[in-house]
């Protein structure tokens, strides 16, 4: 079975792109409680892990780098609403959020 590769990949940013407005919107809620917080970053991490299941599949089929760069783009969303939903969890509960250094701060 051939994978059409374009059409999943397009099919995959409608849907990270629907799940990212419904996280950002459900983590600047005032009413979000610590379980509801822990819920919604243990779901994030599930489309997470799903979509890297997608890249391998890419990988091994060896595509275009194009489809390569658009996969990125789709896994970097969903590592962005990951470690939001993990700092939001992590206010909750008190502690420090992640802080990642920013290409400014990069000496390399």
């Amino acid at each position: 079975m051939t994978i059409d590769w374009i059409a999943t990949l397009q099919e995959q940013q409608e849907f990270v792109k629907t799940i990212a407005d419904d996280v950002m919107k459900t983590l600047m809620s005032p009413h979000l409680t610590t379980v509801q917080a822990s819920r919604l970053y243990r779901t994030v991490e599930q489309g997470a892990q799903t979509f890297d299941r997608i890249i391998d599949e890419m990988e091994q089929a060896n595509l275009d780098e194009e489809l390569n760069t658009a996969a990125d783009e789709i896994a970097d969303t969903w590592t962005n609403l990951s470690i939001a939903a993990a700092n939001k969890l992590r206010a909750l509960r008190g502690l420090e959020p992640i802080a990642f250094p920013t290409d400014d701060n990069d000496t390399a």
